[in-house]
């Protein structure tokens, strides 16, 4: 069949039938066991992509630099994001990407540049 993506997220954003969240309580099957474990190491990975943005550019550590209403806070962190994945493909990986055993696309292909 085919092939059915969802976002694991934080039950604060709602669950529905693209986001889904672990398992609580203290009786949990062994299928919803191995899933919270398994999803948290992974959420640990995504905290760490947090954490590579906002030690490379400072700027967008929110509670010291930014302003919600008073500057393009989404924009600066985009821009910070992808800034930040052009360094990664320039340095050839970083913690994440040793921790998935990826390698990260070069520069040029990460923006679809041509070399001459």
């Amino acid at each position: 069949g085919d092939v059915r993506y969802v976002i694991y997220g934080d039950p604060a954003y709602g669950i529905n039938d693209v986001i889904v969240c672990g398992f609580k309580g203290a009786r949990l099957d062994e299928y919803q066991a191995e899933f919270n474990r398994q999803m948290s190491s992974v959420r640990v990975s995504v905290e760490w992509g947090f954490g590579v943005v906002r030690n490379l550019w400072t700027f967008v550590d929110y509670k010291n630099g930014q302003k919600l209403w008073l500057q393009a806070v989404g924009v600066q962190y985009a821009v910070a994001v992808i800034l930040t994945n052009i360094h990664t493909c320039m340095k050839r990986g970083n913690q994440i990407s040793s921790y998935f055993g990826v390698m990260p696309p070069t520069a040029e292909e990460y923006l679809h540049v041509k070399s001459t």
